[in-house]
């Protein structure tokens, strides 16, 4: 488990066996360019937490598993130096998560901020 500050090195590697593992970036300190993560997840899951202001990019592939992106957070960086996540691996029969909350906000308040954010697009939607 890593949360807090923190400094990701460019390559971080992550290998859960019938375990779990949680990874917080909401307060990581990044070096400008790519930072990768690579996952390995056999039988047990990653939860990964990032901040709304962070480019991420995930892709991944599971078997009898998932790699999950429930929210979204900015497009391409304008800045060629901006710091990018790149969350990728492999997870059989388990799952890696990726979640966007802010710092310091907790599961209820994300879920809670998530539905009004939807509710607020889809009343856009309806023009009301």
């Amino acid at each position: 488990r890593r949360t807090g500050v923190w400094t990701p090195p460019r390559q971080l590697n992550v290998i859960t066996v019938m375990g779990g593992a949680e990874l917080d970036f909401r307060d990581a300190r990044f070096g400008p360019g790519v930072t990768e993560v690579n996952v390995f997840a056999l039988m047990g899951g990653v939860e990964i937490i990032v901040p709304p202001n962070l480019h991420l990019e995930v892709n991944g592939l599971a078997i009898m598993g998932g790699f999950d992106q429930r929210a979204h957070t900015l497009g391409h960086p304008t800045d060629a130096s901006a710091p990018v996540l790149r969350i990728g691996g492999f997870a059989l029969m388990g799952g890696v998560d990726v979640k966007v909350r802010l710092p310091g906000e907790g599961a209820f308040d994300a879920r809670r901020r998530e539905k009004v954010a939807r509710r607020e697009i889809h009343r856009i939607k309806r023009g009301r």
